[in-house]
């Protein structure tokens, strides 16, 4: 359905979705885009080559828990109940499988 001025809801979202930024911002960006995501994923990717499958699942697999310390450090977010549980459910799988890798 047309407004009065003829565009729809949908222009109105896709307006609001365009960034407007002078040069600095945009090489802020750029240096985000570049260092901070890409050549960190290469690194990561660079040094779990060199890990066994197993330990490097377990980084893996230990990157929420990563996330929810760096928040609430950072960010000062709250640590919930079901977010405790889930971060010692992490913790216990991970020394698990470090466990039963050294057994074999």
């Amino acid at each position: 359905m047309s407004s009065r001025r003829g565009y729809d809801r949908s222009d109105k979202v896709f307006h609001a979705l365009i960034v407007k930024g002078n040069l600095q911002f945009w090489g802020a960006v750029a240096f985000l885009s570049l260092f901070c995501t890409i050549v960190a994923f290469y690194v990561q990717n660079a040094a779990i080559r060199k890990s066994t499958p197993t330990r490097a699942s377990f980084l893996m697999g230990t990157e929420p828990l990563f996330g929810l310390v760096l928040a609430h450090l950072l960010l000062t977010e709250p640590l919930a109940a079901m977010s405790l549980i889930g971060a010692a459910l992490i913790l216990a799988g991970t020394s698990a499988g470090i466990f039963f890798e050294k057994r074999t």
